[in-house]
């Protein structure tokens, strides 16, 4: 059996990243806002930007907020328009018009503003600078519009580099080519370009690349593919091994893409014919299943995807005032738990955007647990393989437990009881430390009870119970431990403790009295009709049997009809004759009464 354990997540990173409380506040719509810094989200009403698509906020470390843009202005703390932070080359009606990231090393004081614009004849590919030293501490734009490029789709994504300290920036043009632009202390330091994929045919949709850093989503849109998955080397900046997603429905284009905290799933909003979010399991390395395993989450109004510091995905309802949430994005199918409307806007409502981050601010790292079983060998496994230096995995340090080292992204461990573990991974990406503890509980397999099978005697029903458990799947739908049937078949239970299943069965008959005895038998001790007895389809009550010779003495006697005569009398085999039998016995009959019987009859010994 193979069953992913329940896994209590105790997080430990000491990756070398900028704070994450950089994307604590948000704001985005018509004057909508989110704050998320308390670790629940609260919703503002102080906002006066109007996005109709794209936007961007950052904070400093300590979340408080810094500026936020729709593309084309820029709003400082007090909701004002920053000082020289007006006519930007962004545009509010795209989809990912800007993205912020601060200069590497210079503690929050200034920030680059990247934009994109697609109002001239050729898209503007631009950035600004920002000083928060200026301006009282408000911020001020003190370079701005400058042009890396006229020929980009609307499409824009910030990741962190392999070094815990630079950036890249991502963007894409209109034939097949990333560009990822690296930005250090001194400003925009080098664009790399790969060339791969498809070519893009609407321009729709959001260009995300993974929190981890290893993975690029970008949409493609044409007649039959939604959109494609790269790899992305967060060390080089290059994209490349491009795996095509399909259209599930005609006439439907992918708009919103979002990643888990862990980086193992995707998730995706489609428009057009179906307006649906899909889920797609990165560790799925073959294309062909991986868009034949995608799950159907959910359908109607989801637009915009962004993850969020509580570790949940947050979507856009266009001209709403309600968000919806995927509360557990880790989780694999529904257990990923979508609520539509589940946050309201106070102020403001939202239209199909939402801002704009660093990816990186949101990783989350954490490895896999299947068969966390008591008896069973249990897998972890790290995903996250790219850039990855070496890896120790510790099990319940200070007990006497193995650590198992090298470059083992799985690794397995039989488990001596059935308790609460501590795994702990530890390793280099990059060369930056990175550590991950999590408590796995090794559950026990059920022990099931059921009987092989059971009568039902007439007009009465039974309660069948297979044993203690913590949850229960039968095949008649019900989840209880116990049920009561008054019709016949095979009724089948999976019982699980965890994810630690066990599968029981119990064949219930119907009550229909059959007694039947041979008229002769072998007791030769071949294993072949060795033995005279009662064959019958059901329990027989105040049962007794006697066999006389023809002499009429008294051979054998039993009260059970379980049992029968093997042909001896006192240890001496008896001769070959005829010899008569008396049965006597209580059974139920069709209305459900106990009726007596007796009978008699001859049995022949041939040996």
């Amino acid at each position: 059996m193979r069953s992913l354990a329940t896994i209590i997540i105790l997080l430990l990173t000491s990756l070398t990243l900028t704070a994450q409380q950089q994307a604590s506040v948000w704001y985005f719509g018509h004057e909508a806002g989110i704050d998320f810094s308390s670790g629940t989200p609260v919703s503002l009403t102080d906002g006066n930007m109007i996005a109709e698509a794209g936007c961007s906020a950052v904070c400093d470390a300590q979340g408080m907020l810094q500026f936020y843009t729709n593309g084309m202005q820029v709003w400082n703390r007090n909701h004002q328009i920053m000082e020289n932070g007006d006519s930007l080359y962004g545009s509010q009606y795209i989809n990912q018009n800007s993205v912020i990231v601060p200069r590497p090393l210079s503690d929050d004081s200034v920030y680059y503003l990247f934009t994109i614009n697609q109002s001239d004849s050729n898209s503007r590919f631009s950035y600004s600078e920002i000083n928060m030293n200026r301006a009282n501490g408000l911020g001020k734009l003190t370079a701005r519009n400058d042009t890396l490029s006229r020929d980009v789709l609307e499409k824009i994504a910030a990741v962190q580099h392999c070094n815990g300290q630079d950036f890249w920036i991502v963007t894409h043009d209109f034939n097949t080519n990333f560009y990822s632009v690296l930005v250090t202390r001194n400003g925009v330091a080098d664009i790399v370009t790969s060339t791969t994929g498809m070519k893009i045919k609407a321009d729709i949709g959001y260009l995300k690349v993974s929190p981890a850093g290893d993975k690029l989503v970008l949409p493609v849109n044409n007649e039959e593919v939604l959109a494609q998955i790269f790899d992305f080397d967060n060390k080089t900046g290059t994209v490349s091994n491009p795996v095509t997603l399909y259209r599930k429905a005609d006439n439907t284009y992918c708009f919103g893409v979002e990643f888990s905290p862990d980086a193992n799933m995707l998730y995706m909003t489609t428009g057009g014919k179906k307006f649906e979010i899909w889920q797609y399991d990165l560790r799925i390395r073959s294309e062909q299943k991986l868009n034949s395993r995608a799950i159907h989450i959910t359908t109607g109004n989801n637009f915009a995807m962004q993850l969020a510091p509580d570790n949940k995905i947050y979507i856009a309802r266009e001209n709403s005032s309600y968000l919806n949430v995927i509360h557990k994005p880790n989780e694999t199918g529904t257990a990923c738990n979508y609520e539509a409307k589940a946050l309201k806007l106070l102020y403001g409502s939202c239209f199909k955007g939402l801002p704009n981050f660093m990816q990186s601010w949101f990783y989350r790292p954490s490895f896999d647990v299947w068969n966390a079983c008591y008896g069973d060998s249990t897998t972890f496994v790290f995903n996250q393989t790219r850039n990855i230096d070496s890896i120790t995995w510790n099990f319940n340090p200070g007990e006497g437990n193995p650590v198992i080292g090298g470059n083992n992204f799985s690794v397995s461990r039989k488990f001596e009881d059935t308790i609460t573990y501590t795994v702990s991974l530890s390793a280099y990406h990059c060369d930056l430390p990175l550590q991950i503890s999590q408590q796995v509980y090794v559950a026990p397999y059920p022990t099931p009870v059921l009987a092989t099978d059971t009568i039902l005697y007439p007009n009465q029903s039974i309660v069948l119970d297979p044993g203690k458990a913590d949850v229960y799947l039968w095949n008649t739908g019900s989840t209880s431990r116990f049920i009561q049937v008054s019709e016949t078949g095979l009724y089948k239970v999976v019982m699980k403790n965890d994810e630690c299943a066990v599968a029981d069965s119990i064949q219930v008959l119907r009550y229909a009295e059959e007694v039947n005895l041979p008229n002769a038998f072998t007791p030769n001790n071949d294993g072949l009709n060795d033995l005279f007895k009662v064959v019958t389809t059901a329990p027989l009550y105040n049962f007794s049997m006697q066999i006389y010779d023809r002499n009429g003495m008294l051979v054998y006697q039993s009260n059970d009809f379980s049992q029968g005569w093997d042909g001896n009398y006192q240890g001496t085999p008896c001769p070959i004759s005829t010899y008569v039998w008396y049965l006597k016995y209580d059974s139920y009959q069709d209305n459900g009464t106990l009726s007596h019987r007796t009978r008699h009859g001859f049995i022949t010994l041939v040996r």
